[in-house]
């Protein structure tokens, strides 16, 4: 790990670009919502809602663009498909489904849906495209609940190929009425003996970013909206050679794994902390890890933090999102079950038909009211508590934590949903207090991720917001007020020299 102070970096950047070097060469999250890599830490069509999202094109070139749907539990992939942005483009979805009815076990998976002119390969129905769950039932059974619904939350990632040129940069760019030139020419390339299917690198250019985008979870019946930003990841893929990551539509090629900093498949980290500019190696020995682990170490976190409403009419849920542990644990089903192959994450993937699948990582959550007031007694568990489950943890790769609701727990083992998100499978904290702040702890003492220098990063990859639904009462019971609350968790870090 190289470490510096933000003055001297700003000195070096006066200096020099030189100085600066580091940074845009190694993978990191950009406070300015541009990068290569988009993260979308959730999405649900359940309890009347429906997740609408977009992606621009800041840059005056066509991009290709991996756009992939995971489920909730295991972040199994639901959908993918590839984009192609237009210059300046800006390409929208809905992502909707219908009504839980009377049993949400049995309810339709949800549907991808848009009436955008960008090119998608495969082509989007115009009924629209139903998510499917090939990647967790039938052969690819996973131990978990194997129906549609399943796929009706989760979250989502859209990577950055790369730039499109010539002939086929020509074809997907819009023409003066707002459409692609020829989207049949972008697919027929991907058709058996295309220009891509041949060779996809063909006219393409390495990635270099400028993608931003946002989502809107909406419930249209109870007016309420909460929106978010995509966190941004920028220096995900930089070699000295003209290479790309374009691949087949059908492929599930690339991956967050896919990250790199030079042409021998190392990566660099870089972190913003407490005033200082952290760099972490990442050299490619350990089965290729380097890339996925570089991008853990930007999500690396110890703790994070929110605020939260449970007065009346208001009701709050924590979105908490673990955008690498996916690879993490298929890396550790392909290698061996060592710590090596699974950190930051130490939980096998487990559980039966009497309890919950999943791979719970221990967490802590302390919580203080408005006026700095410690709650009396014992420490904080989750009401009621999960079968099987040890202790207070997290289980899945983007769930959500209620408070002070009813019953809130995993409906596929009697459960209700949450009030706000209406998730499957939320996990409820109840409080003494109706308003305040909490700190969630990230794992303990043996959830690290080790650099090739032998740093140490504690905590684990970690994403979210707090959303907030609120309904008051109006002047005489007359009318309704409602709206929503969103606010993205800040966080803390921990990192280390000392190899452990």
């Amino acid at each position: 790990m190289k470490k510096s102070s933000l003055t001297t970096a700003v000195v070096a950047g006066i200096a020099g670009v030189a100085g600066l070097v580091s940074v845009s060469n190694a993978v990191n999250i950009n406070p300015d919502g541009l990068g290569q890599v988009l993260i979308y830490p959730y999405y649900t069509v359940n309890s009347g809602n429906a997740t609408l999202i977009s992606v621009v094109n800041t840059t005056d070139e066509v991009k290709a663009v991996k756009v992939r749907f995971l489920e909730g539990r295991n972040s199994q992939e639901v959908l993918d498909f590839n984009l192609y942005l237009s210059p300046f483009d800006v390409w929208t979805g809905a992502i909707t489904g219908a009504a839980e009815g009377s049993d949400p076990i049995d309810a339709a998976a949800a549907v991808l849906s848009t009436t955008d002119k960008s090119c998608t390969v495969p082509a989007i129905p115009a009924a629209g495209q139903q998510f499917v769950n090939f990647q967790y039932a039938f052969n690819n059974d996973d131990g978990g609940p194997y129906e549609n619904s399943r796929t009706r939350e989760g979250h989502i990632e859209m990577i950055e190929m790369g730039r499109v040129s010539g002939s086929l940069a020509t074809a997907a760019t819009h023409n003066s009425s707002g459409a692609p030139a020829n989207c049949g020419t972008i697919r027929a390339a991907w058709d058996v003996g295309g220009t891509w299917s041949v060779n996809p690198s063909a006219q393409i250019l390495f990635p270099n970013g400028g993608l931003f985008g946002g989502a809107e979870i909406v419930d249209v019946a109870n007016g309420t909206n909460v929106s978010y930003n995509a966190d941004a990841i920028d220096g995900f893929f930089v070699t000295a050679t003209n290479q790309n990551l374009h691949s087949n539509p059908e492929s599930v090629q690339p991956s967050l794994e896919s990250a790199r900093s030079d042409d021998f498949l190392n990566a660099q980290a870089v972190v913003f902390h407490a005033g200082t500019l952290a760099q972490f190696d990442f050299q490619a020995v350990d089965h290729d890890t380097a890339g996925l682990k570089a991008v853990s170490a930007i999500f690396m976190h110890d703790e994070i933090y929110n605020e939260y409403v449970t007065s009346s009419g208001f009701a709050s849920e924590w979105v908490v999102t673990f955008p690498t542990k996916r690879m993490h644990l298929q890396r550790s089903r392909v290698t061996g079950n060592g710590n090596d192959d699974r950190e930051p994450f130490v939980a096998f993937y487990d559980g039966d038909d009497s309890s919950p699948v999943g791979a719970c990582e221990p967490i802590t959550f302390q919580y203080w009211n408005r006026e700095e007031q410690r709650p009396q007694g014992g420490s904080v568990g989750f009401s009621p508590p999960r079968p099987g489950t040890p202790g207070l943890s997290l289980c899945y790769e983007a769930q959500v934590v209620a408070f002070n609701q009813d019953n809130v727990l995993d409906v596929y083992y009697g459960g209700n949903q949450s009030d706000v998100l209406g998730s499957y499978f939320a996990s409820n904290i109840v409080l003494a207090f109706s308003e305040g702040w909490g700190r969630m702890g990230m794992g303990d003492a043996d959830n690290v991720l080790v650099d090739s220098d032998g740093a140490v990063l504690q905590g684990l990859p970690v994403t979210g917001f707090w959303a907030g639904a609120v309904t008051l009462s109006g002047s005489g019971g007359s009318a309704l007020a409602n709206f929503s609350i969103v606010h993205k968790h800040r966080a803390g870090r921990s990192f280390t020299t000392q190899t452990p």
